[in-house]
């Protein structure tokens, strides 16, 4: 009985609470006001740092961009360098022999009028040869009952003849092909008629014309620079041109025999007037039938010195 009745106070006083419980609800739903959720603390934290771990990773590639760049520009620079370190010397000497090239040249044409130029082509010495063979063809063609030439005369102007050259009519009158057929030429008849010797010697046209070491070894000296690897092509053009003119040159010795030699019937009648026969004449005809050496040889130079800079450097005192 007693358990019965304690379990029943216990109902009715649960009831009686819960009512209670009830009752004192009402009321403060009447009065019920909503907040402003607030954001935990934990929660801004956790973004806070979310946001710092954000900005640190950006800043680390950035720096990661700036420090490779900043190697491979280290690496380019000092490429750059080392290239200009090993190759500096080299160039240094290719400059070094360039300039000993240019020095040549320029020895060769400096201060050099059309004398000297002529000199160097041993030209005096050239027309000295080739006047002694037209004198001796002469005498030999007019006068040669009249006048008894030393056998060695010619032997001894030719002592110096290392080569020659000859025009191309020259050429095609007294040349010709010797073939297994035909190895022997008779000689021609030379005609006894006086008039007809004049006619034939003024028809002549030269022949040989010879030419001495002295000659051959500038000739291959001016060949030498044109076939200079260290030397601009523009200058070799100009050296092609000045070799051009040397050759010309040459051929003008025999184009003044050919006019000297038509002139002599009428300087030359008597073995007397023969004594009167001078190289030096044929030289002043040759001079009017040479090619203007000097102009060229200053166009030369004045190239070399453009290239070189040789009035900038000289102006600025290196």
């Amino acid at each position: 009985m007693f358990i019965v009745l304690m379990l029943s106070f216990s109902a009715v006083t649960t009831a009686a609470n819960t009512h209670v419980v009830s009752d004192d609800t009402k009321p403060l739903a009447k009065d019920l006001q909503i907040e402003p959720l607030e954001v935990p603390s934990q929660y801004n934290d956790k973004q806070e740092s979310s946001n710092v771990s954000e900005y640190v990773y950006i800043l680390k590639n950035i720096f990661h961009i700036v420090f490779f760049i900043s190697m491979a520009s280290i690496a380019l620079l000092s490429y750059l360098q080392a290239k200009k370190t090993i190759f500096s010397p080299i160039k240094t000497e290719i400059f070094k022999t360039q300039l000993k090239a240019f020095e040549e040249v320029i020895s060769h044409f400096q201060n050099k009028g059309l004398v000297e130029l002529k000199r160097d082509l041993d030209m005096d010495e050239i027309i000295r040869i080739n006047s002694a063979e037209l004198f001796d063809s002469y005498v030999t063609t007019f006068m040669k009952h009249e006048v008894a030439m030393r056998p060695d005369f010619l032997k001894e102007a030719k002592k110096n003849v290392v080569g020659g050259i000859v025009s191309m009519e020259y050429w095609q009158d007294n040349f010709q092909l010797v073939t297994p057929d035909v190895s022997d030429f008779p000689a021609m008849a030379e005609p006894n008629d006086p008039a007809l010797k004049l006619a034939k010697w003024n028809d002549r046209k030269y022949g040989m014309v010879n030419f001495t070491q002295k000659y051959k070894d500038a000739s291959d000296e001016i060949s030498r620079f044109q076939n200079s690897p260290l030397l601009p092509s523009q200058l070799k053009k100009l050296l092609k041109d000045y070799s051009d003119l040397v050759g010309e040159t040459l051929t003008a010795v025999g184009v003044a025999i050919e006019v000297a030699g038509k002139e002599m019937p009428l300087h030359f009648q008597t073995k007397e007037s023969l004594g009167k026969f001078k190289p030096s004449w044929i030289g002043n005809i040759h001079n009017d039938k040479v090619p203007d050496l000097e102009a060229k040889a200053i166009e030369i130079l004045n190239f070399i010195n453009v290239y070189l800079r040789v009035d900038y450097l000289s102006k600025d005192g290196f």
